[in-house]
C-alpha cells in the first residue's frame, strides 16, 4: 500500500515506522522543517516540506495514487480539511483524520471522510476494556478470546532452557504455544525444532493455568475492581466517565485540580464523588481514604506524575494502578519496574486504532511486540473466505507468522489449536506474524495465498 502521512510529529512518525516495517510505501508530509528533517533521520520513507491545505503542493507530491491518507497534525481544523480537500481533488479511497474536539467527530458524511480517530475516546475506551475485563500484568488481552499473550524472559533457573519445542510440548501439559521468540536483535517464528536459550524473550500464547503453572508468570489473574478512583481532569475522564453504568460511578471517586472543571464533571455526573484537590497534597490518601479503592487510574497530561501516582498508591494499598503515558512512550519501557499493573500509551493506542481500520472490519484487538517488529491481531472468518475448510497444516506460513489460537464465536471456546485444525466459518483466529510479512498475512486472509 501507499500511505500518505500529514503530520511528522511523535504520532505520525510512530505510525509511519510500524507501516514501513511492514513493507508499505510511506509519505510523511509537514509544514514544519525541523519535523521533516527529523522524520528523515528517524524513518526509512519519504519526508516533505508540504501544508495539508494547499492543493498546489499536495499535487507536487503526486500523492493521487496513494491507498490511504491519515492526518495527524496537532490541529483538528488542518485534519478534517486537509482530509477534505484529498477526499473532493484525488481518487484516495480512505482518508483518515484524528480529530480531539467532539463537535467535530460526526463531520465524515459531509466533508467525505472515511474515517475519525478521536484519540481521548480511543484511549479511554482502552481504559474502560481493561476495567471491565479485568486488569492484567504486563498481558496482551484480546477482544474476543480468553487465551492471553505474555512475553516470558529465560533466564538460568527456567526449566525450558536448552530445551526444543517440541519436547516442551511432550514434557509440560497444557493449552500453550510459544508462538515467537526474540533472541538478541532477531525475531524469530520458531518450529518444534527450534531450541530455547538462555536470554530469550519467548512470545507465549496460552490461558491463564498454563501462564502460571507452566512459565510461572505471576499476577495474571483477573483484577477487576469495584472501587475506582480517577487522576486527572482531562478529556480522557469525561469519556471514561460517560461510559461508565451508574452503578459504576456510584464507585468511582475523581480527583481534579481545576476546580472549574471539577465542578463541571460534578454536575455532569451527580453519582460521581468529585474531590478538587491535587494528589501530590500531603496527606491526602489518609483524608480521603483512596487506600480502599480497588483500582487508580492516573491520566493527568503530565507523563511523570501519572507513573508517580500509580507507584505511590501502590504503595499506600491500592491493589491494582493504572497509568497514562502521553508524550514519551519509552517510559512505558522503564515504568514496568515499578510496579504499575497497566501503562496505556497514547501513541500506542491511537496507531493500533489506525492500523487495525486500515487492515479492515473483520480485524480485532491489534497489538505490536518487540519494538514494532511482531504484532498479533485477532481475525473473524467471514462467511465467504476461501480460508473455510482448511487445516491448518495446509496453509504455508513459514517464517512469516503462525496462527497461534482459535475462538468459536459461536461455543465462545477457546483452543491452542494443531496442524489439523480446520478452518470455520465464524472462527476467530488470533494470528501472530512478523511486521515485513505483513502483505502475505493480508493477502492469506483476503484468499489470495490460499
Amino acid at each position: 500500500m501507499k500511505i500518505v502521512i500529514l503530520g511528522a510529529g511523535r504520532r505520525g512518525i510512530r505510525l509511519a515506522r510500524f507501516l514501513v516495517e511492514e513493507q508499505n510505501d510511506v509519505i510523511l508530509l509537514d509544514d514544519n522543517p525541523s519535523n521533516v528533517a527529523k522524520a528523515l533521520t528517524s524513518v526509512d520513507c519519504l519526508a516533505y516540506e508540504c501544508s495539508g491545505t494547499d492543493i498546489d503542493q499536495l499535487n507536487t507530491f503526486e500523492i493521487s495514487d496513494a491507498d490511504a491518507f491519515i492526518a495527524l497534525t496537532g490541529s483538528d481544523e488542518t485534519n478534517l480539511v486537509s482530509c477534505g480537500i484529498v477526499s473532493s481533488n484525488f481518487k484516495i479511497p480512505t482518508t483518515i483524520a484524528s480529530v480531539r474536539n467532539l463537535s467535530y467527530t460526526n463531520t465524515e458524511s459531509f466533508m467525505g471522510i472515511s474515517h475519525i480517530v478521536n484519540p481521548y475516546q480511543e484511549v479511554a475506551l482502552h481504559i474502560w476494556k481493561e476495567l471491565d475485563k479485568g486488569i492484567y500484568s504486563d498481558v496482551i488481552m484480546f477482544e474476543h478470546s480468553a487465551l492471553l499473550l505474555n512475553n516470558v524472559y529465560v533466564d538460568d533457573s527456567s526449566p525450558y532452557q536448552d530445551m526444543s519445542l517440541k519436547n516442551i510440548r511432550k514434557e509440560f501439559d497444557g493449552n500453550f504455544l510459544i508462538a515467537a521468540i526474540s533472541r538478541d536483535e532477531e525475531i524469530i517464528v520458531p518450529s518444534g525444532d527450534t531450541v530455547i536459550r538462555k536470554g530469550d524473550t519467548l512470545g507465549v500464547i496460552a490461558d491463564n493455568e498454563a501462564l502460571e503453572n507452566i512459565f510461572h508468570v505471576e499476577e495474571t489473574k483477573k483484577k477487576r475492581g469495584r472501587k475506582i478512583c480517577i487522576v486527572g481532569g482531562t478529556k480522557i475522564t469525561d469519556f471514561l466517565l460517560h461510559k461508565f453504568t451508574e452503578r459504576q460511578r456510584k464507585n468511582t471517586t475523581v480527583i481534579i485540580k481545576d476546580p472549574d472543571y471539577a465542578n463541571e464533571i460534578s454536575s455532569r455526573y451527580p453519582g460521581v464523588l468529585t474531590i478538587n484537590d491535587n494528589i501530590t497534597n500531603e496527606g491526602i490518601f489518609s483524608q480521603e481514604n483512596l487506600e480502599n479503592n480497588d483500582v487508580i487510574v492516573c491520566i493527568t497530561d503530565n507523563d511523570e506524575l501519572n507513573i508517580i501516582s500509580a507507584s505511590y498508591a501502590k504503595t499506600m494499598g491500592i491493589k491494582n494502578a493504572m497509568a497514562l503515558i502521553i508524550k514519551n512512550p519509552d517510559y512505558v519501557r522503564m515504568a514496568r519496574h515499578m510496579g504499575i499493573d497497566s501503562l496505556i500509551s497514547s501513541q500506542d493506542v491511537t496507531v493500533d486504532s489506525i492500523l487495525k481500520y486500515l487492515q479492515g472490519k473483520n480485524i480485532s484487538s491489534r497489538h505490536k511486540m518487540f519494538d514494532g517488529r511482531l504484532e498479533t491481531f485477532e481475525f473473524e472468518v467471514p462467511q465467504d473466505s476461501p480460508l473455510i475448510g482448511k487445516k491448518l497444516m495446509d496453509i504455508n506460513m513459514k517464517d512469516k507468522g503462525i496462527i497461534g489460537g482459535v475462538t468459536n464465536s459461536r461455543t465462545k471456546t477457546n483452543i491452542i489449536p494443531s496442524g489439523t485444525y480446520e478452518i470455520k466459518a465464524s472462527d476467530v483466529l488470533v494470528l501472530i506474524n512478523l511486521s515485513k510479512s505483513n502483505m502475505f498475512i493480508q493477502d492469506l486472509l483476503s484468499g489470495k495465498e490460499v
